[in-house]
């Protein structure tokens, strides 16, 4: 299996967490985390870029096995202390899920779990691995306020849309916290952030739901082909700003040696999610060594933009973070990955209309850049024209083909 090597260097400490951010390891790469352990490194970094990644629990599993006595004292405990509790939440927050789960099914309420608990099974195999910090469910549209009425009788209420948790964000939010908890749960039909959103009430994740085992009871969750994507398009739509994400997907491809391709691309194809299903699957076997068939690794080796791209995240593990997509560069992002020249430039209509930033100070890797910029002088007075010439109805319709990207 080929391995194109990564342009841009990571720095010491962001290779040795991507080393140790996997459940398997191959002797060799035991030598090299070994062996890494033993030079001068700076051990607070490490630390910090493990709790911001969100792989604190692997990193601390595989440097104990390996190298615990040359690991110092304080940096050791500081990281099982931080693993054992999150280990400690991720248990109360299966158990929640699962009587959540039940709770809904009384009520009539169809739900499905997303990542969290479910995935941290079905990917790591172990709900300890993977830390979470709250309840994704993705629901169907008309049944909010059935799934509402049912979180209110459990003991939940809604959180202010005004809150951090969403700033970033657009779209319908539906997030709720338990009264004297940790617990939190987001009910999710659409995924979604600037300028980008995917649908989750599909009919395809309904049909194909596939059990997982929690607490010693069964809750449905999405069918691993259905999960992968929907974990690319996650990451994607963050531009991998974690690395925690891409685990997920290396993981997943572990864990599920037997997907079926065929459905899984066609899926893709049919949601227009293609090349941000291939970006995924790009970080995933060049940082990670996950497994996959060489014919899916020709489909994105084939792809030089994928390339160049996969070389630039996460930005924040880069020796030079200037080299990186970072998420506040992630419109560019989904400009770059769009399925086709269609769908790039009814996107890149949208931008122009709203005076998006990627179109007046686009990242220097951004490639449009330059025709971007052109497109947005015809563009701009074309609007302004518009605007003032044709009826409400009729700018409302141009709008919405526009707009017509999910």
């Amino acid at each position: 299996m080929t391995k194109t090597p990564r342009q841009f260097s990571l720095l010491p400490e962001s290779e040795l967490l991507v080393w140790c951010a996997r459940t398997v390891l191959t002797d060799n790469l035991k030598e090299r985390i070994q062996q890494r352990v033993q030079e001068p490194l700076d051990w607070v970094l490490l630390l910090r870029l493990a709790e911001y990644h969100g792989v604190s629990p692997l990193l601390y599993r595989n440097l104990s096995t390996l190298c615990c006595d040359r690991i110092p004292v304080e940096s050791l405990t500081h990281l099982r202390q931080r693993t054992y509790a999150s280990a400690l939440l991720n248990g109360l927050l299966t158990q929640e899920l699962v009587i959540l789960c039940e709770a809904f099914a009384a009520h009539g309420v169809p739900v499905i779990p997303i990542k969290g608990a479910t995935l941290a099974v079905s990917a790591y195999g172990d709900f300890t691995l993977r830390e979470f910090r709250d309840i994704d469910l993705i629901i169907r549209e008309c049944a909010i306020p059935e799934a509402q009425a049912c979180l209110l009788a459990q003991g939940y209420e809604r959180m202010s849309l005004s809150g951090p948790a969403r700033l970033d964000q657009e779209g319908p939010y539906y997030l709720f916290a338990k009264k004297r908890t940790l617990f939190q749960v987001d009910l999710q039909s659409v995924m979604a952030h600037q300028h980008f959103l995917f649908p989750l009430d599909r009919p395809e994740f309904w049909h194909r739901q596939t059990p997982v085992l929690l607490a010693n009871k069964t809750v449905l969750g999405l069918a691993p082909e259905d999960l992968l994507i929907v974990l690319c398009v996650h990451g994607s739509k963050h531009a991998w700003e974690e690395l925690k994400w891409v685990c997920d997907v290396a993981e997943l491809l572990r864990t599920q040696s037997h997907l079926d391709w065929d459905l899984v691309f066609d899926s893709a194809l049919e949601w227009r999610c293609r090349r941000l299903l291939l970006m995924g699957l790009s970080l995933a076997h060049h940082l990670l060594d996950a497994p996959m068939p060489e014919t899916i690794l020709a489909r994105f080796s084939a792809d030089s933009d994928i390339q160049m791209l996969s070389n630039r995240m996460p930005c924040s593990l880069l020796s030079d973070r200037r080299a990186g997509v970072r998420e506040a560069q992630a419109v560019a992002l989904y400009f770059s990955l769009k399925d086709s020249w269609l769908e790039r430039w009814r996107f890149g209509l949208m931008l122009c209309r709203d005076h998006c930033l990627v179109v007046t100070t686009p990242p220097p890797w951004f490639r449009w850049r330059t025709s971007l910029s052109r497109l947005a002088r015809l563009v701009f007075p074309l609007h302004k024209m518009l605007k003032s010439l044709l009826p409400r109805a009729i700018r409302g319709s141009l709008n919405r083909w526009v707009q017509n990207d999910g």
